[in-house]
């Protein structure tokens, strides 16, 4: 069996979309699905499954999700693997937990299209540092992001994609989980 991390996009975000983790649980154990566990209220699903296509995994919990809740929900899946490299992968090697929490890194379904990336380029360098490495946008904002001028920058609309962010500690606990027998 593969260990996968569903990431779901804005749920439990301002009184919308709201699961409840252990109704999301119950519904990814109802699919068939091992070990299933879930990592605070944002929409992390760590959970094991001997299918292999991460598009038809997206597509059934994106199917169930409506079907039992009555709305949509892009889900997002990386295996444990993956998740592993996205650490490895880290572009800004930061070591002190209190930068964490300015430390992001947003998910893709897919790599983005040379053209958006060169929309993109100018958020590389300012204040705010934005990294590309494959599926994943690495954002370094040098306050918050509630303070950040990127926080109104539509990124999913210049990608053309769904996406969602998590921050570099749930990144690296959702990789700790997964770990966990």
């Amino acid at each position: 069996m593969t260990t996968y991390i569903a990431l779901l996009r804005g749920i439990n975000v301002g009184g919308n979309k709201i699961i409840k983790m252990l109704d999301l649980k119950a519904m990814f154990q109802a699919l068939g699905f091992a070990n299933v566990r879930t990592y605070i209220q944002s929409g992390n699903v760590v959970f094991e499954s001997d299918e292999g296509s991460v598009s038809l995994l997206s597509g059934v919990i994106e199917r169930q999700i409506h079907e039992v809740f009555g709305f949509e929900v892009s889900v997002i899946i990386r295996t444990l693997a993956e998740m592993e490299n996205v650490i490895a992968n880290d572009p800004f090697q930061l070591s002190e937990p209190a930068e964490f929490k300015r430390w992001y890194v947003t998910f893709l379904p897919a790599e983005p299209s040379a053209e958006a990336l060169d929309k993109l380029r100018t958020y590389e360098n300012g204040p705010d540092k934005v990294h590309f490495v494959g599926r994943e946008m690495y954002i370094l904002y040098e306050v918050s992001v509630s303070q950040s001028s990127l926080f109104k920058v539509p990124f999913d609309k210049i990608l053309g994609m769904p996406i969602t962010a998590r921050n570099w500690n749930t990144v690296n606990k959702l990789v700790a989980i997964g770990k966990m027998e």
